[in-house]
């Protein structure tokens, strides 16, 4: 640990938890430069307050999480982190009259909705995965931390703050197969960064409404930063690809669906439409073709 590079712990209580379910779409896929994960940790590479940091979660105990922050602004990381950590996701209060959905939730058990302090980093990860396979978008991302990141403690690499991102020149994120439009979007939300900067204290309103006023980032990438970011339990995704399929044939058993539709059938889950689409996914149901 060099002079200036501190660590700091402390304790947070948070059970059950599933390390997998929780933490597993916060990596940008299985090879991303910025974290690791085992079945019972964590760890997060990011820049916090403009230099390379990273958290590390892990079991401790039955009940409890034990987080440890790094970086040159260990202190503020690790009291930012307890903040988020605090915001609640009402696991031990989640209950619907839909015996199907209950069930699954029993079965899918420790799927915690959490907010992190790594909003930049999950802005940037939505707008890479617009419009294109996740598989592409992983491969995107991997190569923009390899060769702009920085590295940070933990071993692990964090992704480009705006300052950089905003030296690199369009045509070089082209050259790495980011097309032209995704490119112009994470370009212009960096400069847009660095001089009004996303905050962990943001309520849901008002980080929806910083948002979706950033050119080229629209109600998908929006809420999705909300859901999986800022740990919105009521975000609902729209106009996606597949999510109103699934959702259609999981609580209607309609093969097809629209935003519309999965609108209508997530207005009885209204509070809790995140916590349903995370249930859904992760239970592995397949819609007929």
């Amino acid at each position: 640990m060099s002079p200036a590079e501190q660590s700091i712990s402390f304790r947070v209580s948070l059970f059950p938890i599933h390390f997998a379910r929780t933490f597993s779409l916060q990596s940008l896929g299985p090879h991303d430069p910025t974290a690791h994960r085992t079945h019972d940790s964590f760890a997060k590479a990011f820049f916090y307050r403009d230099a390379p940091a990273a958290l590390h979660f892990a079991r401790c105990g039955e009940h409890e999480l034990e987080v440890a922050a790094h970086g040159s602004n260990a202190a503020a990381l690790a009291e930012e982190a307890a903040h988020c950590l605090a915001q609640p996701d009402h696991y031990d209060t989640f209950l619907t009259p839909d015996t199907g959905i209950q069930r699954l939730y029993w079965r899918l058990a420790g799927l915690r909705i959490l907010r992190y302090p790594w909003l930049w980093d999950s802005v940037n990860s939505a707008i890479l995965q617009q419009r294109i396979r996740t598989v592409d978008a992983m491969r995107g991302w991997r190569r923009i931390v390899q060769r702009w990141g920085s590295p940070a403690p933990l071993g692990l690499t964090a992704f480009p703050p705006p300052a950089t991102l905003t030296q690199i020149p369009r045509f070089e994120l082209e050259a790495v197969d980011i097309d032209h439009q995704r490119a112009q979007t994470m370009l212009r939300f960096a400069q847009e960064s660095r001089f009004h900067p996303l905050s962990n204290t943001m309520d849901f309103p008002s980080l929806r409404a910083h948002l979706l006023r950033q050119p080229g980032i629209g109600p998908w990438t929006t809420e999705t930063v909300l859901g999986y970011g800022a740990g919105d339990i009521d975000a609902a995704i729209p106009a996606d690809l597949h999510l109103p399929h699934l959702v259609s044939y999981a609580l209607a058993g309609e093969p097809e669906g629209s935003d519309q539709r999965m609108m209508e059938l997530l207005e009885p889950f209204r509070g809790h439409r995140f916590r349903i689409i995370r249930l859904l996914y992760d239970s592995g149901l397949q819609r007929p073709h």
